[in-house]
């Protein structure tokens, strides 16, 4: 079952509902027998909430209500855009945009179906481009979580990346250095305890056996290759 987050921030229950109703209703739109598609909508009034909730249920689709100061909730946003870097950032406002944020879209007020429903789709679709599936993983980029044989986990950005970085070269070797300046943007070599402690990490996530890892095998003296196929190959100096 696919789970898409919604985070609603704002104080106006009638429009939350009115966008929640939007939504529902695409999802019934969809029609394909084979897929199910479950929203999980929020409605949080105080941004500090909000951001503590990112940590624990990053949402896939932000929709944030805005007043008609100059730069309405500007670092916030900017906040919020760096911790959830891959999720779709709607504004809802009946004002003109007085902000240098660079939002998604904007949900304009008072709702209008034909101009909303549209915006609303997109940001589904974006959703659903955010997710990532190889063989018994599947990785939602958005929100961070992924899931396995093992269970459903959320991850750390630096836990996503590395997992994001592994899937999008899957069968080919990833070089250690590589990584360090993929995900920790350094050249620094002598100390990767770090790196070791998340590919720890993936292996108690994605491995039937962490202890025996047949997915992520250890390249010796190079890096790491991801197999996530039922049928791998054995490779040479794998570990």
């Amino acid at each position: 079952m696919d789970t898409i987050r919604i985070l609603y921030v704002g104080r106006q229950y009638e429009i939350a509902t009115g966008i929640e109703t939007m939504l529902a209703e695409q999802v019934k739109g969809k029609g394909d027998p084979r897929r199910s598609l479950t929203i999980t909508f929020k409605q949080i009034t105080n941004q500090k909430a909000a951001m503590s909730l990112t940590r624990t249920e990053p949402p896939s689709i932000v929709l944030i209500e805005l007043d008609g100061k100059r730069n309405s909730r500007l670092s916030f946003c900017q906040s919020l855009r760096k911790r959830l870097p891959n999720s779709t950032i709607f504004a809802v406002t009946d004002h003109a945009l007085n902000t240098p944020f660079a939002f998604d879209a904007v949900v304009e007020l008072p709702l209008c179906a034909e101009t909303v429903t549209p915006l609303l789709l997109k940001g589904l679709q974006n959703s659903a481009l955010n997710v990532m599936e190889c063989g018994p993983v599947r990785l939602n980029v958005a929100d961070r979580t992924v899931t396995t044989g093992n269970g459903n986990y959320h991850m750390t950005p630096k836990q996503c990346a590395l997992l994001q970085l592994l899937m999008k070269n899957h069968r080919q070797i990833v070089r250690r250095a590589d990584i360090m300046e993929a995900i920790w943007n350094t050249s620094y070599m002598e100390d990767t305890r770090t790196l070791d402690v998340h590919i720890r990490w993936l292996r108690e996530r994605i491995e039937p056996d962490p202890s025996d890892p047949t997915y992520l095998r250890t390249i010796r003296g190079v890096g790491y290759r991801l197999i996530l196929e039922h049928e791998r190959d054995v490779e040479e100096g794998g570990e």
